[in-house]
């Protein structure tokens, strides 16, 4: 699976980062978050928690 980026133009239209592989016709899945509170919060903890587990003189993890 490849992962690439798209802009939305408008609720039914998308603009590629990059062209796909796919005929006109085809039918691909898309994926997209949900932001709600629940959501949010739950990244704060998981990045959090996260960085707690290194050390601090682990500094590649500084800016994450």
């Amino acid at each position: 699976m490849k992962i690439i980026s798209a802009k939305v133009l408008d609720p039914t239209h998308l603009e590629l980062s990059e062209p796909i592989p796919a005929m006109t016709g085809d039918l691909i899945e898309i994926s997209i978050p949900e932001d709600g509170e629940n959501e949010r919060l739950w990244k704060v903890t998981a990045r959090q928690k996260f960085l707690s587990a290194y050390d601090s003189a682990d500094s590649i993890y500084d800016n994450l």
